[in-house]
């Protein structure tokens, strides 16, 4: 069976990690409550920090992956020699070239060794592993380890294109490997063999003491929630779904709540928060030097707030105006929710088994490319997305059931679950949806966890599982005390959304594990 590329369980990490930049307050829109009612105010205030460095890597959102330089032709002789660790690597003795001359020892998986010039090829892009079968290369330190050490993250490398993606990294489809948490980036050797870097051993808890605590949670805040959220600037968000005028509430870790008031008599369903897919962090190099790769580059977007507009068949609310998708313009006094996507009424038995809650558009999700995806929109199964760059809108694919949940889990691929309990990869590039595992009971919903990459999951019979989206192996995480969803928070918890309507139960949270 071949090693998860981030294993579901692993020991208590090293400490190779520095913790992550603290949580800067600013969710990247702007702070203008137009159109909005404050409610309480208090004052705190965080200290954000940068992170600068050099690496050749690229990150995720550039789509290339390729490493820099170009090998050098020599006739220097190679040996196999043991490093200090007792793991393996290729030692090229000099010839007449020396470290830091331009074209020798090169390649991201190569360290030059000043003592004698000599240049030594680390574990990563060498298949088969150069490790086996007692112990696996470990692609954050390039070093041997065994398969459970801590912070060791291992796997095979599987052919895409030209190319061959490795631990930390998945095929888009188009011939590039892209990261997927723990790393950000990804990096290739000039044979194509590319593996994940800027990983992240240990979670750092970003936020600190500044998430709203489960006081403010369930105060004003959460009173007819049907759907919970948060940015990764430690904002809370929610939308009602109640009798009347539903509203989007936000709370910011101040504990300054916000909130807008929605379109006529619509119900809101779901509300999602573009936020980063991965987490950058410093970790240290095959030479145990300390390197802080560079974060990478700032999505366009982030901390945008999108919201669904729903309505069962017969509850007399979904005439004019349509139902749809709408995100939230703070800077808008006139339509601070304006509407991005029109949908029709379509109407389905679940997951949630109430007509109210399972009806209209449904599997809500942020792409880090500023799309908005959807399913349900004008059919059952249809699944759409809004560009809001290029404004427009466009049916992507349709899959053979309702659309329930999705998540997105690298830059071009979005997990979909669809009713009856199958579950699918879908590319938003090449347009392709891969079957990925099935459920036996519903699911409710997913939030994937920047830390881990893993995707934890609500289903219909309350239970909580943390879903590997590339293997799909999952292992058991807890039970929800109701009808309702989960949702990771950066400051490393899982948080049980309720829906009010139908079981008023509180907010309530979970430890996320801090290690691989």
């Amino acid at each position: 069976m071949k090693t998860p590329r981030h294993p579901l369980t692993r020991a208590a990490a090293a400490a190779l990690a520095l913790a992550l930049p603290a949580c800067s307050g600013d969710d990247g829109r702007g702070d203008s409550d137009s159109d909005a009612t404050t409610v309480t105010t208090t004052s705190s205030t965080t200290a954000g920090a940068s992170t600068a460095g050099t690496a050749d890597t690229v990150g995720a959102s550039t789509g290339t992956t390729n490493a820099t330089g170009a090998s050098a032709t020599t006739t220097d002789s190679t040996v196999t020699s043991a490093t200090s660790d007792g793991s393996t690597g290729q030692t090229t003795t000099s010839g007449g070239s020396a470290c830091g001359e331009p074209g020798y020892c090169d390649q991201p998986n190569q360290i030059c060794d000043e003592r004698d010039d000599s240049c030594v090829t680390l574990c990563q892009g060498q298949d088969p592993d150069p490790c086996g079968p007692a112990q696996v290369c470990d692609v954050i330190s390039g070093e041997c380890k065994d398969a459970e050490a801590a912070c060791a993250l291992a796997g095979d490398y599987d052919e895409c294109g030209d190319n061959h993606c490795g631990p930390g990294t998945t095929c888009d489809g188009m011939g590039a490997c892209i990261p997927i948490a723990p790393c950000f980036a990804a990096t290739c050797a000039d044979d194509g063999m590319c593996w994940g870097t800027g990983c992240s051993c240990a979670r750092a808890h970003e936020c600190g003491d500044q998430l709203p605590d489960e006081d403010l949670l369930n105060g004003p805040f959460s009173t007819e929630i049907t759907d919970l959220e948060f940015a990764d600037d430690c904002t809370a968000w929610m939308v009602t779904l109640r009798s009347g005028t539903d509203y989007v509430r936000r709370l910011r870790p101040d504990g300054e709540l916000t909130e807008w008031a929605g379109v006529s008599n619509l119900d809101m369903g779901e509300i999602k928060v573009l936020k980063a897919l991965s987490i950058p962090q410093s970790h240290t190099s095959g030479a145990g030097e300390l390197v802080t790769d560079p974060p990478p580059p700032k999505v366009e977007g982030l901390g945008e707030v999108a919201i669904t507009y729903i309505c069962c068949e017969n509850c007399g609310c979904f005439v004019d105006p349509p139902q749809g998708v709408s995100r939230l313009d703070e800077d808008n006094q006139q339509e601070p929710l304006p509407q991005v996507i029109t949908a029709t009424v379509t109407q389905g038995a679940g997951p949630f088994g109430f007509a109210v809650t399972d009806a209209g558009p449904q599997g809500l999700s942020w792409g880090e490319d500023r799309v908005l995806y959807v399913g349900n929109t004008t059919e059952n199964g249809e699944f759409n997305s809004a560009d809001l760059e290029a404004e427009t809108v466009d049916v992507l694919t349709t899959f053979n059931g309702r659309v329930y949940a999705s998540a997105p889990i690298s830059a071009v691929h979005l997990i979909v679950a669809i009713e009856g309990g199958d579950v699918y990869r879908f590319n938003t590039e090449t347009g392709e949806s891969e079957f990925v595992l099935f459920f036996e009971h519903e699911v409710t919903g997913f939030s994937h966890d920047a830390f881990s990459g893993l995707v934890y999951t609500s289903l219909a019979n309350f239970d909580i599982v943390a879903l590997d989206p590339f293997t799909g192996e999952f292992e058991p995480f807890g039970t929800m005390p109701g009808v309702g969803r989960v949702k990771v928070s950066p400051d490393g918890r899982l948080w049980f959304s309720p829906i009010k309507y139908v079981d008023n139960k509180p907010i309530t949270s979970w430890d996320l594990p801090d290690e691989l």
